[in-house]
């Protein structure tokens, strides 16, 4: 896969925005965690905001991807109620709120019900957002990209973290171009390429 020659050639590289085509979007996140929990064995954190967790656990489990280093932030699934079996799964606490970075990133920890086990995000190698474009059904565009922008930030103080946001560039072009602007770098991935 490309990202895997990407991420060993330019480890400089914090912030990457990776488009597609929308259908082609969960292909391309259960692509890149194969990658990142399976070949690379990173630890990292999912924010599901295009389907359930639940899915994307499924989905893994059925291609003998090892979970243990990942945390689900599940944005949607609250709406609900669904919880995978034996995943690491936060839920945001008002179905898609956009709190994600005060909420979240600065307390995240495992299901209700489990001892709260605090994050040190210096030991994670990666954030990814599963959809951007979709987060735009829920929140105004400044407020998506606010929170991007709070993320790429944050990555930026972690020497190990980085993030990857997927996008279906023609569902908003000037978010598309907002995000242009604040990641290191750009994939368009085709569709014979996923």
């Amino acid at each position: 896969m490309i990202m895997a020659n990407e991420l060993a050639r330019s480890p400089a590289l914090r912030n990457y925005l990776l488009t597609c085509r929308y259908c082609m979007t969960s292909k391309l996140c259960l692509r890149l965690l194969r990658l990142f929990l399976g070949t690379r064995r990173d630890k990292g954190i999912h924010i599901s905001i295009d389907q359930p967790h639940s899915y994307t656990h499924m989905a893994l489990k059925r291609l003998g991807v090892p979970q243990e280093g990942l945390i689900y932030i599940d944005a949607i699934s609250k709406l609900t109620g669904v919880r995978a079996e034996s995943s690491s799964v936060r839920f945001l606490s008002d179905g898609f709120s956009l709190p994600i970075l005060d909420d979240v990133f600065s307390r995240a920890y495992l299901p209700e019900g489990v001892e709260r086990y605090y994050v040190k995000l210096e030991d994670l190698g990666f954030v990814l957002v599963d959809n951007v474009s979709v987060a735009l059904q829920y929140a105004r565009p400044e407020k998506v990209m606010m929170l991007m922008l709070g993320l790429t930030n944050l990555i930026k103080k972690y020497t190990a973290l980085r993030a990857f946001l997927v996008m279906e560039p023609k569902s908003n072009p000037d978010v598309h171009q907002y995000l242009r602007s604040i990641c290191d770098r750009e994939f368009s991935f085709k569709d014979e390429w996923l």
